[in-house]
């Protein structure tokens, strides 16, 4: 397992992290991790990976992981270009947050070697992953997705069903969802917000200060991809969390820079 080569590629926190983890354990890692999504790049995101597949040797490692917070559309494009230059054996491991793995498997020459993952940043607090198969992974394809997960993070793979989101990431994007309608609506400062809920339930973050630390444009995603698969409005994304993410702000200023006011961070309306 430490001789296996992996290659991470990505945009946000969850790409880094993997890729820094996986690193870690002692894998041949080579990573890709862009610190914003592809959607809020300047110039053509889609086309630097494009560009970024002719300088790889893909076909050289065991393992690819994809982690994209970028539009189904664009994530669709990556998965095949990747894909097809992976090595027949190879397994492909996707991040399962704005799309389902049987959806990323379709996209495939070889949807059987296919296997998906999800958690909530950030890693360091995480005890045990989700691992989840598509209706085209095969029972080896699985098997071999989670000693990788085990051996390559040090922590349990607990399988769930596919879907998009999974689970925690899911329940934990719709409370920043709500937490995002009632800042709009005026109930509550970003502050209390999150005092009242991390005091309130007990949970280990506010649900504004967890989606920065997330990433507020990896909540769209996911908010996005169970929307599409659900059709129900109530995982339709808040429309300040939609703004916030196409610029790629957040709730609150990172330590020592200037706060933003209400309004540069997309309003509060």
């Amino acid at each position: 397992m430490t001789n296996s080569r992996v290659l991470v590629l990505g945009d946000g926190i969850v790409a880094r992290e993997m890729a820094r983890e996986l690193a870690g354990s002692g894998l041949l890692v080579t990573s890709f991790a862009a610190d914003e999504p592809l959607f809020v790049w300047k110039g053509d995101g889609l086309h630097a990976v494009r560009e970024l597949m002719q300088t790889v040797e893909v076909r050289t490692f065991d393992t690819v992981v994809l982690a994209f917070a970028s539009e189904r559309e664009t994530v669709r494009e990556i998965v095949r270009e990747v894909e097809r230059r992976m090595a027949p054996d190879a397994l492909l491991l996707i991040a399962a947050l704005g799309l389902s793995v049987t959806e990323a498997a379709s996209w495939c020459a070889l949807p059987e070697r296919v296997a998906g993952f999800g958690y909530v940043p950030p890693l360091a607090g995480v005890a045990c992953l989700e691992a989840a198969q598509g209706l085209q992974t095969s029972a080896e394809t699985a098997e071999r997705a989670g000693r990788f997960l085990q051996a390559g993070l040090g922590r349990e793979a607990v399988w769930v069903k596919d879907s998009a989101g999974l689970v925690m990431p899911r329940v934990v994007a719709m409370v920043i969802n709500e937490a995002a309608y009632a800042l709009m609506e005026g109930i509550a400062t970003e502050a209390d917000l999150d005092t009242a809920m991390r005091l309130g339930t007990n949970y280990p973050h506010g649900p504004l200060e967890w989606a920065d630390q997330i990433g507020v444009e990896q909540v769209v995603a996911v908010l996005q991809g169970v929307f599409a698969e659900q059709g129900d409005d109530r995982y339709r994304p808040a429309p300040l969390l939609q703004r916030m993410a196409k610029a790629g702000r957040r709730f609150y200023p990172i330590q020592g820079e200037a706060a933003d006011d209400a309004d540069a961070r997309g309003g509060h309306y």
